[in-house]
């Protein structure tokens, strides 16, 4: 004669289970697809910076009874004899004119006195004193200015800064929605068996037996749930990163460097994405343990 296994409180086809499992992977999703854009900004955002913070631009201004051929040879030999600058390269006039085309338009810069650039590349071990250097120019060299980036660096690190405190904000928000969508499918599930809970109340059951036994459903439910947004958000971003040029930019190529990075970099991102099934499951998990315990003992 073989005996029936006892089946669980809650059975795992619970309406409010199944529910709490499709919107809770939606979160996750949600919580991953903003975690990969804070890890593409937060990346984006070093390699901005260590380009501006390794470079500096030296403008020459055509000025009225000034020889610019002169000046920009006595600009050269100023910069080579300067310690800290690893390369100054001259950019063509026509470079120079390329970069106000987005403004002006094509073909409306060729009777602009547009400025001659002199791209500077930094020692990044042992970088010249800039504020000195921008006073030599200037003193030295007619029409002369030592551009550092130093400006668009602090807006940029702004920018970056609002973006990343935006990106916490909505995880902070995915988090309390999902705090409470636990909570209400912990006393949907609990009104809804409260006949086996006074049963097992009646035998003898403690509140912390019953209380285990419908844990069990919900760190399941977590893990399933953020298994499922952390999957879902790969796969957006895989289709977003084949959706463009292989040798584009844009979104589509930082959809492929979060996906395809080198492992130093991408075990970063993978670790954060994975911490998200890791919270889900904490979250349901405790969330539905402490309602449960305040809702039994109220329980007769």
């Amino acid at each position: 004669m073989t005996t029936a296994k006892p089946g669980p409180i809650i059975p795992p086809e619970a309406a409010p289970l199944r529910t709490l499992t499709v919107t809770m992977a939606v979160m996750c999703t949600l919580a991953c697809l903003a975690i990969g854009a804070l890890t593409l900004i937060n990346r984006a955002v070093d390699q901005w910076s260590h380009g501006l913070s390794s470079e500096a631009t030296v403008q020459l201004r055509q000025m009225q009874g000034v020889d610019p051929q002169a000046e920009l040879a006595k600009l050269q030999t100023l910069l080579g004899q300067t310690a800290g600058i690893a390369a100054v390269t001259v950019m063509d006039p026509k470079d120079a004119a390329r970069l106000l085309e987005p403004w002006l338009g094509t073909g409306n810069t060729a009777d602009l006195p547009i400025p001659r650039l002199i791209r500077l590349s930094l020692d990044e071990t042992h970088p010249p004193d800039l504020e000195a250097l921008a006073n030599r120019i200037t003193i030295e060299v007619k029409g002369a200015s030592l551009d550092t980036h130093q400006r668009w660096q602090a807006e940029l690190t702004r920018m970056a800064r609002s973006l990343s405190l935006l990106a916490y904000a909505i995880l902070a928000l995915i988090a309390a929605s999902a705090v409470a969508m636990v909570i209400f499918a912990t006393r949907t599930v609990l009104d809804a068996n409260r006949q086996v809970v006074d049963v097992l109340h009646l035998v003898g059951a403690r509140d912390g037996y019953i209380a285990r036994q419908i844990d069990r459903r919900f760190l399941a439910t977590g893990l399933y749930a953020g298994l499922m947004g952390v999957g879902l958000a790969l796969l957006i971003f895989l289709i977003l990163g084949l959706s463009g040029r292989v040798s584009g930019e844009g979104l589509a190529a930082a959809s492929r460097s979060l996906l395809f990075a080198p492992p130093t970099v991408s075990l970063t991102s993978y670790a954060a994405l994975l911490a998200v099934p890791v919270a889900a499951t904490a979250i349901a998990l405790i969330t539905s343990r402490l309602t449960l315990i305040r809702m039994l003992r109220n329980v007769l």
